[in-house]
Parts: structure tokens; C-alpha cells; sequence
């Protein structure tokens, strides 16, 4: 008997609305919309702050970050302790954090190393705390189910990616079992975050990882989107095409009419973010981090009643 694998039939029929007329994926993407979400958007306005637990430190050097996205975190060491960044970042009126930091040579994020001062934290304040977790084992995952609220974990789909660009021995499968064990752990709410255009802004993984979240379940679906970053080897690559960038949004809508897919803050400015805005509210999209002028005036044009969120927010939520 043959064998049927349905993740690869997933998969191939992925692949053919991928060759899909882009006008014709967002029309399908925006009727999905309106029936599961109405005319509700949601634009926030004020993104979490970023915490590096490990300051400036990475045992990597992923070749589209090289420590760059470091800079501009909040970070604790010296004297400033985590959990009394945390309960500052509290009284000057956050609502949450975004925990990050350096990955570790396993490729996760250490946040579960600090677990005893997150959770003081969090019974002195009323900080909601996401975080970036990396790929992680089944110890890690229940270390970070003991305080975290969000679970955002980058998931690449392709193998090539992960040890050209990230420079770890994993693959696609790796991904998949980190969610499944942040699941099983009992973090509530798992918000994968598929990078396009991560493979020197061509698109390589995106659908295999849009298809892999099937079997997992995803409370919320974040698309970011590679920025050429000054200071790194791939700062002279180009940003992913946006019609390529608007139909992963368009298929991810179709695969999961139900779920949230927010368009994340991490995505190249200027003239080609005003153009993206305007393709990933049409192709479905239905929370924006961040939005440009332009996000404003086509969800106006596309008779979309858009919803402010100015308080400290995450798209995950």
C-alpha cells in the first residue's frame, strides 16, 4: 500500500496558490477575513520593549543579525538587575515585555536561566511577559512555562536556511518539536513567527513553515519580514519582493481563516514599508505593529474599522 503523507500534500497545494495571480490570492484572503473577523483591524501603536537577558553577548553570529538587533534592546547586568528592569519598566506604565537576548550554541534564547527573577518580577507587577525563546529542549520549555505568557519562536522551514544563515545543524523538524514541547509544557499562547525573505531575501522555507504549523495549533501567526541590516554580511542583500511578502500573507490567511496573523514592527521602513502595509492589509492581515500612514488609509479604502491600541501592546495578543 502507498503511503499518503498529508503534510506534503499540504504542502504542494501550498506551493500551487503560491503560483496563484497575486489579485486573485488577495481577493480570496480578504473574503476569508471578513466572514471569520468582519471589518475589524487592529493597529498597534506601542510595541513591548525588548529585554536582552544577555546584554550585548551571543554565542552566535546569524549572518542577518550579528548581535545588531542587540543594541537597541534594554539590558540587564552590572546594576541593574532583570528583576528590577523589569519592575521599572512597570512603574513607567508598561504593560508588558518582549524578553530576548544572544542565542545559545543549543540556538535558545536563555530566559529560563533567569526564571527565579522573572517570576519575582511578575508577583510584584502586572507585566505580561512574551519572549523569544529559540529552539529549546523539553527542560527548557518547562522552565519558561513557570512565567511566560507568550511563546514567540521563529520557525524556518528550511534546512539550508538554518545552517547558512543561522548557523546551527537543525531543521525544519527542530522547530516543530519546540512548539510542540511549549505546548505540551502548558505556555498558553504559542505565537510563531515566520521570517520571509530570511534566505538572502529570496523566499525558500516560508510555506513549509506556514504548513508544519498545521499540526501544532498556533494561537496567533506573526509574519516578519528580513530587513538588510547595516554592520552585517547581508546588509547589501535585497529586502524579499513585496508581492512575495503579500502572498505568504495571503496563503497563511487561507490556510488559517481563524487565527490572528499579525504583520510584526520587524520590517524594512521607508517607501517599502509604506507599500507593504497597503498589500498586507489586503491580503488579510488582521493587527498591524507599528502601522504607516498608508496602513491608515487602506484599511479606510477597504471599508475596514480600524481599532487603536496605544497602551503598551504586543501583536501576539
Amino acid at each position: 500500500m502507498i503511503e499518503i503523507d498529508p503534510v506534503n500534500i499540504a504542502l504542494e497545494m501550498n506551493r500551487e496558490l503560491y503560483g496563484e495571480d497575486i489579485k486573485k490570492l488577495q481577493e480570496m484572503a480578504m473574503r476569508t477575513r471578513k466572514r471569520f473577523f468582519g471589518k475589524k483591524m487592529f493597529f498597534y501603536t506601542r510595541p513591548y520593549v525588548p529585554v536582552s537577558v544577555t546584554g550585548g553577548d551571543c554565542e552566535l553570529s546569524c549572518r542577518h543579525c550579528d548581535r545588531r538587533y542587540l543594541e537597541h534592546m534594554e539590558k540587564a547586568g552590572g546594576k541593574k538587575s532583570l528583576a528590577g528592569l523589569l519592575e521599572s519598566l512597570a512603574k513607567s506604565g508598561n504593560n508588558g515585555i518582549v524578553l530576548s537576548g544572544g542565542s545559545r550554541k543549543d540556538g535558545s534564547v536563555p530566559t529560563y536561566e533567569h526564571a527565579a527573577a522573572i517570576k519575582k518580577a511578575k508577583k510584584k507587577t502586572n507585566l505580561v511577559i512574551n519572549a523569544h525563546t529559540g529552539i529549546v529542549s523539553a527542560e527548557q520549555a518547562e522552565k519558561l512555562s513557570g512565567f511566560l505568557d507568550a511563546a514567540l519562536t521563529d520557525v524556518v522551514g528550511d534546512a539550508g536556511t538554518v545552517k547558512e544563515i543561522l548557523g546551527l545543524p537543525y531543521g525544519p523538524e527542530d522547530y516543530k518539536k519546540t512548539l510542540r514541547l511549549l505546548r505540551d509544557a502548558g505556555v498558553e499562547n504559542i505565537s510563531p513567527h515566520i521570517i520571509v525573505g530570511l534566505h538572502h531575501g529570496e523566499i525558500r522555507g516560508e510555506l513549509a513553515a506556514l504548513t508544519m504549523l498545521r499540526e501544532i495549533d498556533p494561537d496567533n501567526i506573526v509574519i516578519v519580514v528580513f530587513i538588510p541590516t547595516k554592520g552585517t554580511s547581508m546588509e547589501k542583500d535585497p529586502p524579499p519582493k513585496i508581492e512575495e511578502v503579500a502572498k505568504i500573507i495571503a496563503i497563511a490567511r487561507l490556510l488559517y481563516p481563524t487565527k490572528n496573523i499579525s504583520l510584526s514592527c520587524v520590517r524594512p521602513g521607508g517607501r517599502y514599508r509604506t507599500a507593504l502595509d497597503r498589500e498586507a492589509i489586503k491580503s488579510g492581515i488582521n493587527k498591524i505593529a507599528v502601522p504607516s500612514k498608508a496602513a491608515y488609509k487602506a484599511a479606510e479604502e477597504l471599508g475596514l474599522e480600524v481599532t487603536e491600541i496605544k497602551e503598551s501592546r504586543c501583536c501576539s495578543w
